[in-house]
C-alpha cells in the first residue's frame, strides 16, 4: 500500500507571503504612490493568515521511532 505524499501548503503559502510583502520594494519606485503599497500589505497579511491556518491544520508527523522516550525522573 503506498504511502500519500502530502504537500506542506502552509510554508509554501507563508512563501508567497512573503514575496508579496517584498514585491513593493523591489518592483516599485521609492516615491511611488502609497496606494498600490497598502494593496500588496493587505493581500500579504490575507496569505499570511491562511499560511497560519494551513500549518495548524496539518496533520502531525509520525515518529520514526515509534514511541517516545520517557524519563525516569518523578516529581
Amino acid at each position: 500500500m503506498e504511502r500519500r505524499r502530502v504537500r506542506p501548503w502552509g510554508p509554501i503559502v507563508a512563501v508567497i507571503s512573503a514575496l508579496v510583502f517584498a514585491a513593493p520594494t523591489l518592483l516599485l519606485p521609492a516615491d511611488s504612490p502609497v496606494g498600490p503599497k497598502l494593496l500588496f500589505i493587505a493581500i500579504g497579511s490575507v496569505l499570511l493568515v491562511a499560511a497560519i491556518a494551513l500549518t495548524r491544520l496539518e496533520p502531525p508527523t509520525r515518529a520514526s521511532h515509534g514511541t517516545v522516550p520517557t524519563d525516569d525522573v518523578k516529581p
